[in-house]
């Protein structure tokens, strides 16, 4: 794989983590409007977003180790 393929991958790898990380934040800015009793459901797919957006995160950063290894 060619350096510049690796960059795109790479790139589009993180536009993928921060639409990711606007849901999160789209759903997070909704939690004044939710009614108590969906509080604990909303916060559990909060969590999950956080969780999916860290390992998405995890595997960004070990994809750039990589193209650093191997390209300098």
């Amino acid at each position: 794989m060619s350096l510049s393929s690796e960059i795109q991958e790479f790139r589009g790898m993180i536009s993928r983590i921060v639409e990711s990380l606007e849901d999160v934040n789209a759903s997070s800015r909704k939690i004044p409007e939710t009614v108590e009793s969906e509080l604990s459901r909303k916060f559990s797919s909060l969590s999950e977003g956080c969780e999916e957006v860290s390992s998405e995160l995890r595997t960004a950063i070990e994809m750039l180790e990589g193209i650093k290894s191997r390209w300098g």
